[in-house]
């Protein structure tokens, strides 16, 4: 049990605030976008291309 817990904290990242937000996550995780805000913005293309 602890060689495994010592192995996670050697693979864990650290955490930076985000410059937009303010709260805390995981260095070098990529930008989540909401299901909902993404279908409103590809909706909006569509209107546009018509």
């Amino acid at each position: 049990m602890m060689a495994k817990t010592s192995e996670e904290s050697k693979k864990s990242t650290p955490w930076v605030p985000d410059p937009i937000t303010g709260y805390y996550k995981p260095e070098g995780q990529t930008n989540e976008i909401d299901a909902a805000e993404l279908r409103e913005m590809l909706l909006k293309q569509k209107n546009r291309r018509n």
